[in-house]
């Protein structure tokens, strides 16, 4: 009964993210800039940072919308007169698989800026973003941070 719970209260902050996100308006992109000057980027390699992330936002559009309807279905299910645990654990399982398949295409993003980069910027983008949870194109993790080298370790149960 927990893990549902803890289930729907992600999902909507997850919805209230996006709807967030998707009503911005543009930003530069601060995390690019960031890895150019980091990896001494060449002029080259940043048209085609730029282009693979270009064709991964055009892909993950279309699942933004599925977990966006799925978000709606499971906000009219939790706030219907009857709970139907079943249609609440089948949204659930929905948005579970559309989150995995989000996270393989970053993965393959990841992947195709790595294989931009020379033996060089290879070795110091592992050093430097190694530990980051989003790859190279978050700065999760980074000093300070959960995860970053200069991390405070985790609290301890009593």
């Amino acid at each position: 009964m927990k893990n549902w719970k803890f289930a729907i209260g992600i999902s909507a902050l997850l919805l209230a993210t996006m709807v967030g996100i998707a009503q911005q308006p543009p930003k530069h992109d601060h995390g690019l800039g960031f890895m150019a000057t980091a990896l001494d980027l060449t002029d080259a390699q940043v048209a085609q940072i730029k282009q693979i992330r270009s064709e991964q936002r055009a892909k993950t559009q279309a699942t933004h919308a599925q977990m966006k309807g799925v978000h709606e279905q499971l906000q009219t299910l939790i706030t219907s007169d009857t709970f139907d645990e079943a249609k609440v654990q089948a949204a659930i399982a929905q948005v579970q698989q559309a989150q995995a398949a989000e996270m393989l295409e970053h993965a393959r993003e990841m992947n195709a800026i790595y294989k931009v980069l020379n033996p060089q910027q290879k070795a110091k983008a592992v050093k430097l973003f190694g530990s980051m949870h989003e790859g190279f194109g978050g700065m999760h993790g980074g000093p300070g941070m959960h995860g970053g080298p200069d991390a405070p370790p985790p609290p301890q149960e009593n």
